[in-house]
């Protein structure tokens, strides 16, 4: 299994032809990240929608963290125990 840090989750979730290309050609098909990391992600969303100026920018901002939330919801998502 291969644990992607909060920046190259990003950068997946973006569509980034150099990360999707990486993955791509990992022996191991198994990816996923950690708690941390989607919690530091979806903080991020959540904080951008809060901060909007406008109705517009809300409605982006909400789309943005429905999409973002689903993305993450499809990756494997490793807890924080006591070993870790």
């Amino acid at each position: 299994m291969h644990l992607l840090d909060t920046d190259t989750c990003t950068l997946l979730f973006e569509g980034n032809p150099l990360v999707v290309h990486n993955l791509e050609q990992l022996p191991d098909e198994e990816v996923g990240t950690t708690i941390v990391t989607k919690a530091e992600i979806l903080r991020g969303r959540i904080e951008y929608l809060l901060k909007v100026a406008s109705g517009e920018q809300f409605l982006r901002a909400h789309e943005l963290l429905m999409r973002t939330d689903a993305f993450l919801t499809k990756m494997i998502v490793i807890p924080v125990d006591e070993q870790a």
